[in-house]
């Protein structure tokens, strides 16, 4: 039996066009799904769209729109932004999905059931922008929520609460298991929130109309955290009589990586257990909390104006570049930053000079050396650049199953460079000069092994350029899994054509 893997963005609000930020989160999902698939693993990748609230609400009254109208418009965009990321999600979900909102309203009355879920009234500073109350520590010293960068508004009403309050000794054993990452992450939930004691969380509204009403009480609202949250387990068919995927993908033998941007932590690491632990479903196996994509130095906010359009970007230049960006230069332990001149130098270094480069060489070299395919017969085990290559192999192994992204494709791209180096040693040019034909073969064809390995590993991430790459080095059969670049068995036809890969940018 396979073994299965089921990986998650968060549902991005569908309040306006997608910036960079939505895309960092959706590209890394998107290269550990391939990778897994790599590996051998039945995969699962959810993205989707969230579709409720009072911005929403608002925003389609503006333009003389009925919310759903409002929202089927901006999801079109997602989608769109998806597909020329090549972003190979299996399933989008809406929350204005009939499915999912029949099934929140039961995971709501179920929680009422157990008393987990009891009304009272509540009143707080409240962010519309980020549809949620906020603690003394969200709000700056101007009095605007740290996120946003609005004014709260003061809100006073009937609501129901979530008994968060209660599962502080189950939160602090879950947080010891370390499913949160990275450690800083953790370290804020815990000091912030879970150490001076938890507050229960209001999960109804009454002033708004747009979202999904309680079967209780038709007046109260479900809050869109409970909405939003509860996609993950609804998509798989939770409160519905087809529930296969959610048996085989939401279970404890299941490998559940759940990525998120840290502002969002908070509801996903506290309150999204609860609801779990609440309904007797097991925890997500990883929760990846990267942080925020910075522009020189600061952060990127559509009410500051400076945010990135990705569709620009992948105009301008590529999907492939815009995909390796993020997945070498974003490391999900701090802040990253975007620009421009940071984009270009990256992918200069790494793309046209380190990876574009050592293909075009070795495709030449064979072209012109043994027109295009190299016939003899040669052992390659033990050669020192195998040697290398199959430790390489397995540090990528180690830190992709680490969600290490950013650290697997450096070891990738230094070993790129000491195959660069080996040519520069061995001098291909000069062992052709003086005859030496053998060696001249050995040297070529551990270049042309070693480089299909790496566009393999890279495929994850170069989803556009892995054929042509490989097409360039003479290896056009499919790939079954990463461990047959073990064997050192690969077949590779004529090289009839040379192409630039990656075209330098000036």
């Amino acid at each position: 039996m396979k073994k299965t893997f089921y990986v998650t963005t968060p549902i991005y609000y569908a309040s306006g066009d997608l910036h960079i930020g939505h895309t960092y989160t959706t590209v890394l999902a998107d290269i550990m799904n391939r990778y897994k698939k790599l590996m051998g693993y039945e995969t699962f990748f959810l993205t989707g769209s969230d579709e409720h609230g009072q911005k929403i609400a608002t925003k389609a009254l503006a333009e003389n729109l009925s919310p759903k109208n409002y929202v089927d418009k901006i999801v079109e965009k997602f989608k769109n932004l998806w597909n020329l990321l090549d972003v190979d999600y299996d399933k989008f979900i809406r929350t204005t999905d009939d499915y999912h909102k029949k099934a929140v309203q039961e995971i709501f009355s179920k929680l009422v059931e157990k008393d987990l879920i009891y009304k009272g009234s509540y009143k707080g500073l409240y962010c519309v922008s980020c549809e949620e109350f906020l603690t003394s520590e969200q709000i700056n010293e101007e009095g605007l929520c740290k996120v946003s960068q609005t004014k709260p508004e003061i809100l006073a009403e009937e609501t129901y609460f979530l008994r968060v309050s209660q599962f502080s000794d189950f939160l602090t054993k879950l947080f010891d298991t370390n499913f949160l990452t990275p450690e800083s992450r953790k370290n804020e939930m815990l000091k912030n929130f879970i150490e001076p004691g938890l507050e229960d969380l209001s999960v109804t509204r009454i002033s708004l109309e747009w979202g999904i009403p309680t079967n209780e009480d038709p007046k109260h609202v479900i809050y869109v955290w409970i909405d939003a949250l509860s996609n993950y387990i609804t998509a798989l068919g939770y409160g519905q009589s087809e529930n296969s995927l959610l048996k085989k993908f939401w279970n404890s033998k299941t490998e559940i990586v759940q990525y998120v941007g840290k502002e969002i932590t908070r509801f996903h690491s506290i309150y999204w257990p609860v609801i779990l632990e609440g309904l007797g479903l097991p925890m997500p196996t990883k929760l990846i909390s990267h942080g925020w994509i910075l522009a020189k130095d600061t952060k990127m906010s559509k009410s500051l104006g400076n945010v990135i359009d990705p569709i620009a970007v992948i105009n301008g230049f590529s999907s492939d570049a815009l995909r390796f960006y993020i997945a070498k230069e974003l490391p999900t332990e701090r802040d990253g930053n975007f620009t421009e001149e940071l984009f270009i130098e990256s992918y200069n270094t790494n793309l046209a000079n380190n990876i574009g480069n050592l293909i075009s060489r070795t495709n030449n070299m064979i072209v012109k050396y043994f027109d295009g395919n190299i016939l003899e017969e040669i052992d390659l085990a033990n050669h020192q650049i195998t040697n290398l290559k199959n430790q390489m192999i397995a540090n990528y192994i180690k830190e992709m199953n680490d969600y290490q992204i950013h650290k697997a494709v450096d070891i990738v791209m230094r070993f790129s460079q000491e195959l660069n180096k080996f040519i520069e040693d061995e001098k291909p040019w000069a062992l052709e000069k003086s005859g030496d034909t053998k060696n001249l073969a050995v040297v070529l064809k551990v270049l042309q092994e070693s480089i299909a390995v790496i566009i393999h590993l890279l495929s994850p991430i170069l989803t556009k350029s892995y054929s042509l790459m490989l097409n360039q080095i003479g290896y056009n059969k499919p790939l079954l899994n990463i461990y047959e670049l073990e064997s050192g068995k690969l077949v590779f036809e004529k090289i009839n054509d040379r192409k630039i890969i990656f075209e330098r940018i000036n």
